[in-house]
């Protein structure tokens, strides 16, 4: 699965999110979430409403499947 720049930042938004900036501070760094934040706001800057509103959903969709495709030949080799 390859993402775009885009949807990698909104994956990282998500968890971000979820984790606090705190926590991605102490993961990564000060300056690397100050950079982030800058290529973050440029995206929006970038982005229409309506392409932002599609573009998280599409992102989680398009993981979720890629960990489906990734665990079903998994799967099949088992039942062999």
């Amino acid at each position: 699965m390859k993402l775009t720049k885009t949807e990698k930042m909104v994956l990282l938004s998500m968890v971000t999110d979820c984790l606090g900036v705190e926590v991605l501070i102490e993961l990564c760094g000060q300056e690397t979430v100050i950079k982030l934040d800058a290529l973050s706001n440029d995206m929006v800057g970038n982005t229409t409403p309506n392409e932002m509103n599609k573009i998280g959903p599409s992102t989680v969709k398009k993981l979720v499947n890629s960990i489906l495709d990734d665990e079903l030949p998994t799967q099949l080799e088992g039942s062999e």
